[in-house]
């Protein structure tokens, strides 16, 4: 997630809520990390190549084999934002298919601007419908649609939604589906497993809406469960926990039982009971019968955010302290130097976390820091709020000031030095720079940097740790919001030119319109005077959006005034788009009722028209 779409500084008013607050120190393993300029001669050069320089608001990235035999890499942009740092329009998604070297890939778009999908986040490559190939799940939505400052637009409060793209074939366009659209919140990633055990793959996100973007006490977090029902279709949202779950929650037998639990990070939502919420947890789930609700699941803490801070992610990672073991990782996303000036409570240092679990699984988990240098930080700056002065003074994981910000971000796994064991490589997201913790096995982990000194990749997405060209060596694969870019690194020898794709355009907002149609029924209708009449409305606009209404009139066939009938709101039935309502109301006179619906703007990129019905009034005798 990049930082602009994370928080900003707590407000004075909230400090006396946490005034008490005392953080924990988590256990260290020996690390060894470099001061700012400095050279690792021990470590493994790395060398960038430039994917694309041209991907508006790049930011999270998946690699995964989309097409048959190749190692693809989809990555999605968030497009135009606003001077508050809000989007204008619909985010963009690109499959690169490999054609030969690193700095060689053919671009294959899944989705443009307009499409409407506001902030595509953290997709899955998966095969949703079961035909063999992979297709593209794309949770979506902005966490601060919501908030109430003044300029907020409306058409913000409804982009959360979650689709998959069908993948038809080399050369054919991907084909949109829907699973849940013109939601409040933000999804930020999403899991396809069969969760309730009956054969059939199910969805599992989490629901996350920030609201106001200075209070972080008003958030509303949802752990969600949509049942499969076979061939890519799935059923409406089931809560599984309210108030708990975070951005991106994997699924996994955390008590060997044979079914799967829920394990997560939170960022939102932690601040409301500081010294017991938790920044790290797992649903335990105890289904036996029936259809999955929130009584199934039995939340447990793994780290208190008083602890840790806010959680950002957690993973199992195969492996990385011996073969065939899983160890729990985790990174957290906070701001010490920004938050000692602030509100010094929480000046919870930047960290990527292991997580053992004990023979009790539901108590919290011991941590080991793998991030931490073997000495203490330096000291935060006098100015360190003087963002035009930013100092490369830090040797360790250190976010930026500012609104919003914190480090570190997304983090993958793999062989990155060669030497067959599992290192981590991290975003610094806030950071700015990129770093990776090399397992030294039993003399610990190493930090290194991975960008050059000076070199400002940005808020980075991806993380991804694969051999993309096949010849045994891992690659690190990052996006960058702030540049646009997409880029890999390779100790391989770089032996050719890269030549990136052309910087795509700045994708412009084109809103598409949908003509609406309106129908009152029956087109005629007779009734005594002073008696009531009623008609039906249906109206099929753009799907998705706020609650539709029609205005009613009536006007007589003789020589008199128009007079307003009301309003109606309409309820949504049916197929996307279709709502329906009844107008009733009392006729003295022959004439005709008149109903208009206005036109809607649904989001940037989709509005719909105005459309007027009318139906006659008879006067029975």
């Amino acid at each position: 997630m990049t930082d602009s779409a994370r928080r900003r500084p707590l407000t004075s008013r909230r400090s006396a809520a946490v005034a008490v607050l005392a953080t924990a120190c988590a256990a260290t393993v020996p690390l060894v990390a470099l001061g700012q300029g400095a050279v690792d001669a021990d470590a493994p050069a790395f060398q960038r190549v430039d994917i694309d320089t041209g991907i508006v608001g790049a930011s999270f990235t998946t690699v995964g084999e989309v097409f048959d035999d190749e190692q693809d890499i989809v990555t999605s942009g968030y497009g135009l934002l606003d001077a508050n740092g809000r989007p204008v329009g619909g985010g963009t998604l690109q499959v690169y298919r490999p054609t030969g070297h690193l700095g060689s890939w053919t671009t294959m778009p899944v989705f443009g601007a307009d499409a409407g999908i506001v902030f595509p986040n953290a997709t899955s490559i998966e095969d949703v419908d079961g035909d063999g190939d992979g297709d593209i799940i794309v949770p979506s939505g902005y966490f601060f649609g919501t908030d109430p400052a003044p300029g907020t637009p409306a058409m913000l409060s409804t982009t959360g939604a979650i689709t998959w793209w069908e993948n038809r074939g080399t050369g054919t366009p991907f084909a949109k589906h829907v699973v849940v659209q013109g939601q409040a919140g933000s999804y930020h990633g999403v899991q396809l497993a069969d969760l309730d055990g009956d054969g059939v793959k199910d969805l599992i996100s989490v629901s996350e809406e920030a609201k106001a973007a200075g209070e972080l006490t008003d958030d509303e977090v949802t752990t969600q469960f949509f049942k499969g029902t076979g061939s890519g279709t799935f059923a409406a949202p089931v809560t599984l926990a309210a108030g708990l779950g975070g951005s991106q929650p994997v699924i996994h037998d955390v008590d060997g039982d044979g079914d799967l639990d829920i394990v997560t990070s939170q960022y939102f939502r932690t601040i409301n009971d500081v010294t017991t919420s938790a920044a790290y947890l797992w649903l335990e789930n105890k289904h036996s019968t029936g259809a999955l609700s929130s009584a199934d699941f039995t939340p447990h803490t793994i780290a208190k955010t008083a602890d840790v801070g806010m959680g950002f992610q957690i993973r199992p990672v195969p492996g990385f302290r011996e073969p065939g073991k899983v160890s729990w990782i985790g990174t957290n996303h906070v701001n010490r130097c920004t938050f000692k000036i602030l509100l010094p409570a929480f000046a919870w240092p930047e960290q990527v976390i292991e997580f053992t679990p004990g023979a009790d699984l539901t108590a919290p988990w011991t941590r080991t820091t793998l991030s931490d240098p073997a000495t203490a930080p330096e000291p935060c700056p006098a100015d360190y709020n003087n963002r035009a002065k930013y100092l490369e003074w830090s040797n360790a994981i250190t976010s930026r000031y500012g609104p919003g910000q914190g480090a570190p971000g997304v983090f993958g796994y793999g062989d990155l030095d060669g030497d067959q064991d599992v290192d981590l490589a991290v975003s610094g997201d806030g950071d700015r720079r990129l770093w990776w913790v090399e397992n030294r096995g039993g003399a610990g982990t190493a930090l290194h940097q991975l960008t050059n000194p000076g070199e400002y990749f940005g808020q980075a997405g991806g993380a991804a740790v694969v051999d993309l060209n096949g010849n045994g060596t891992s690659e690190l694969i990052f996006s960058s919001f702030d540049t646009n870019t997409l880029a890999v690194w390779s100790r391989d020898p770089i032996t050719y030119a890269p030549k990136p794709p052309a910087p795509t355009a700045t994708p412009t907002v084109t809103p598409k319109t949908i003509k609406s149609t309106l129908a009152v029924t029956p087109a005629k209708r007779s009734a005594k005077a002073g008696t009531k009449v009623t008609f039906q409305v249906r109206l099929k606009t753009a799907p998705g959006g706020a609650a539709r209404t029609v205005s009613v009139v009536f006007d007589p066939t003789t020589k008199g005034r128009t007079v307003k009938v009301g309003t109606v709101k309409l309820r949504p039935v049916g197929s996307a788009g279709v709502r329906r309502g009844r107008v009733t109301f009392v006729v003295r006179k022959a004439g005709k009722v008149v109903v208009t619906y206005a036109g809607s703007t649904v989001s940037p990129t989709l509005n719909d028209t105005k459309a007027i019905d009318a139906a006659r009034v008879l006067i029975r005798r």
